[in-house]
């Protein structure tokens, strides 16, 4: 196991234990990996965040308002095969 893999899995470890001490958020387990990740990002993920946000905000600025949500949620659906319920 690398020095990375294991200082994650530690990282983690405490992470979990704090949400069970405290009980706030209630996570589902896959729910807690998604938040852990998304709070554990790293440099080159956060720079393409940033980039992908500043290219949003261009857009909008440029007029470009996108797909309408209607539109993204039913192609979406197609796409990954998806009830309308769901």
């Amino acid at each position: 196991m690398s020095a990375e893999s294991h200082h994650d899995l530690l990282s983690f470890q405490q992470f979990l234990a704090e949400q069970l001490k405290t009980g706030e958020p209630n996570l589902s387990p896959e729910e807690a990996v998604d938040v852990w990740r998304l709070q554990n990002r790293t440099s080159e993920e956060y720079r393409e965040d940033v980039e992908a946000i500043r290219e949003a905000l261009s857009d909008l600025d440029a007029g470009k308002s996108g797909m309408p949500l209607d539109e993204f949620l039913d192609e979406f659906r197609r796409r990954h095969e998806l009830d309308r319920s769901a």
